[in-house]
């Protein structure tokens, strides 16, 4: 019984159709005949349904296996240019009836075939042992032999079987639905692959602002039937669709399974990958805390010239960004510590599939879309007429055809298009469905005007074509960076820092130069910035999807200029203790640094100041101290070596006045260096002091 027609046909963009199949069946049994490869998706979603008739009692399906490999394992092996032979030297030992010549006929068990090295002088010959003596052997030509009967029903079985294999066709499967008896009212649906459908549009203008919008759906008809009045419906969703392994046996490997009940956080483990994750994060921020510090340094030097300044602000953005790719990574490895065995701290990987499990979809299935009424009603196209379409045909059907309103706009964009603005139909769209991607072919007054490409959208939404573009006007751009001005200052008071905040205006100046006879709008169009703003700008006329637009009025044959100004915040960890007394004094006069924290910091620069006078003092007093010391030394040891002499008692007098006057010069340094050390002590209090009070005042 041939297969059930197909009556309906879903086709999805990720490369899948539903197909439902119906009609009235008679026999108990019925073919679905499929792709080798789309047996896993068939057997995951096959429904077999009965409207009338009976009921389904199964469905089989030959066993996936290689057919060579089957066949070589069988008792009987047959060739394609020797199958008699061949099948008679497989048959040894069976019984059967030979056919010969003029009716004649021999019984008994095969013995074997005698295969001739001449067979076109010498045929080969066949051995029969007949009746029940084992001595009675007959051997007959085999080209006498005109039919064989196999009595033998081990061996015919081995035939049929044989046969079965060598019919399977290794590109197909065959499904067979097996039905009680009666008449069948039978509905088979399944899921398959199929060729992604692609979509094709027109946009065609009388020139007075209304257009028809046109949309064409092309699909292929890759099975092995032709498709006759088909219900055709084509879907932009992607619903998720994934590949099981339904039709290919296999005796898995079973895992041992542990008590531990911290068994999968330790299966998910990876000591090696911690400890590497964890050299990486040092031996990245060393270099780039020394590079964003070095890039600090090197703007406070006010010899830089703008072009160096721009380089060192490169360098630093460089290094945060490398410092935030970091946090990003070990954020996405989350780590804990636990217990182990022996008392100590180990660190291990917490898995956590989540409400969802533990579905996860490659990147590249599904693209990164965000579509505005984008419900599943809105994203299938049902094609209204029936469908027919021939075996490895393809076919374009209507799927769109609606009047819309639009407006021709001429936008500039440097990133889309250096040097010219792009002529653009913006419009929305007011289908009533959503829109899949594809090309679109513009005409205006019967008159092909260019090709775009129409992205992703939902109903409602706003639509631009970008289809020529405007050579009639040059546009020339110039960039010029700003010095770098103090914005604000402000003391955080848990970080003990002070955040000093600057500002850079960038400015993109633009100018066109028009060839156009009439004068014209042009829309400046600019990716809005990631950490900036527009600074001292006029109202945009369009402000959507990252994007702003300014329109610019270009005269006829002349020239305009347009200035877009963005101003960039920077901020820097400064540590306000360690201000020099200039750049207190700056922020100071350019009203960033208030009174109190004015009058805070020139109080910690002054204790700062008398201690290091104070240390100074110390260090010169330490100095005439360890001198001293070795004058006495010297004094002592000039005594030791005098006599008892007159003369030798008149020096030691004078050693020993020497000795007295600088042991008092001794107790004198000493007690100076204990009354600054302790002088020293207090500054230090004091700094501590004052810098608690500096940013307490914050608060």
């Amino acid at each position: 019984m041939p297969q059930p027609t197909i009556r309906d046909l879903t086709l999805y963009k990720q490369g899948i159709g539903y197909f439902i199949r119906r009609g009235e069946v008679e026999d108990r049994t019925i073919s679905l005949v499929i792709p080798r490869e789309a047996t896993n998706d068939v057997l995951k979603s096959l429904n077999v349904i009965v409207h009338s008739g009976g009921q389904v009692l199964g469905v089989d399906y030959e066993t996936p296996e290689d057919k060579a490999q089957v066949l070589s394992e069988l008792s009987v092996k047959i060739a394609s240019r020797s199958s008699l032979v061949d099948l008679l030297t497989s048959l040894r030992g069976a019984q059967v009836t030979l056919r010969l010549g003029d009716d004649l006929t021999a019984t008994g068990r095969l013995v074997g075939v005698e295969a001739s090295l001449d067979p076109a002088n010498h045929p080969s010959t066949l051995v029969l042992q007949t009746g029940g003596d084992s001595h009675d052997l007959q051997v007959w030509p085999v080209t006498q032999i005109r039919g064989l009967t196999l009595l033998d029903d081990r061996a015919a079985t081995d035939v049929d079987f044989f046969l079965d294999v060598s019919q399977t066709e290794q590109t197909r499967a065959t499904l067979t639905i097996r039905l009680s008896e009666g008449n069948h009212d039978l509905e088979i649906s399944y899921l398959a692959p199929s060729p992604t459908w692609r979509v094709s549009y027109r946009l065609i203008s009388d020139g007075d602002g209304q257009a028809r919008f046109i949309g064409w759906g092309l699909f292929d008809n890759s099975l092995d039937e032709d498709l006759q009045e088909v219900s055709l419906t084509l879907v932009s969703g992607r619903p998720i669709s994934f590949e099981y392994g339904l039709y290919e046996s296999r005796v898995p490997s079973r895992p041992q399974v542990s008590d531990d009940p911290m068994g999968l956080e330790s299966a998910t483990a990876d000591p090696l990958l911690m400890e590497s994750l964890s050299a990486l994060s040092h031996e990245l921020r060393t270099p780039l805390s020394a590079m964003v510090s070095s890039a600090q340094l090197l703007d406070r030097v006010g010899s830089l010239t703008p072009e160096q300044r721009k380089f060192v602000e490169i360098i630093r953005q460089g290094a945060e960004r490398m410092n935030n790719l970091m946090n990003n990574l070990l954020d996405m490895v989350r780590l804990r510590e636990k217990d182990d065995e022996s008392g100590g701290r180990t660190t291990a990987a917490i898995y956590r599939s989540g409400p969802l499990g533990d579905l996860k979809v490659s990147r590249g299935y599904f693209m990164p879309v965000m579509m505005s009424n984008a419900e599943p009603e809105f994203m299938m196209y049902e094609v209204k007429t029936p469908v027919s379409v021939r075996r490895g045909q393809s076919a374009m059907v209507p799927i769109i055809d609606a009047s819309i309103q639009y407006e021709e706009l001429c936008v500039y964009n440097g990133d889309k298009m250096p040097n010219h603005p792009l002529l653009v139909w913006r419009f929305q769209n007011t289908s009533g469905v959503a829109l899949e991607q594809g090309p679109v072919t513009l005409v205006k007054e019967a008159r092909y005007v260019g090709e775009g490409l129409l992205r992703f959208a939902g109903v409602g939404d706003d639509i631009q074509i970008p289809y020529a573009i405007e050579f009639a006007i040059l546009v020339t751009e110039k960039t010029e960076w700003g010095e770098k001005e103090l914005l604000s200052v402000e003391f955080d008071a848990e970080q003990r820092q002070a955040v000093v905040n600057r500002f850079q205006i960038t400015e993109y100046t633009y100018t066109l130069s028009s060839r156009v006879s009439r004068a014209m709008t042009v829309l400046i169009e600019r990716r809005d910035p990631n950490r900036g703003e527009y600074f001292e700008m006029p109202t945009p006329d369009f402000a959507l999807a990252g994007h702003t637009r300014w329109s610019v009025f270009v005269p006829a044959s002349g020239e305009a200029v347009f200035t877009i100004r963005v101003r960039n915040v920077y901020d820097s960890n400064e540590d306000a203790s360690a201000w020099q007394e200039d750049w207190i004094e700056e922020l100071h006069e350019i009203g960033l640094l208030p009174d109190t924290k004015y009058t805070t910091l020139k109080n910690l620069l002054d204790e700062k100041q008398q201690a290091a006078d104070a240390a100074e003092e110390i260090k010169t007093l330490q100095a005439d101290y360890n001198q001293l010391v070795g004058l006495q030394e010297q004094l002592r040891k000039n005594l030791n070596a005098l006599g008892e002499s007159e003369r030798e008692v008149t020096i030691r007098n004078r050693i020993l006045d020497d000795l007295e006057s600088s042991e008092d010069r001794r107790r004198q340094i000493e007690s100076l260096l204990t009354s600054l050390n302790t002088q020293i002590k207090q500054h230090q209090i004091n700094q501590e002091t004052l810098i608690d009070q500096l940013y307490a005042a914050s608060e």
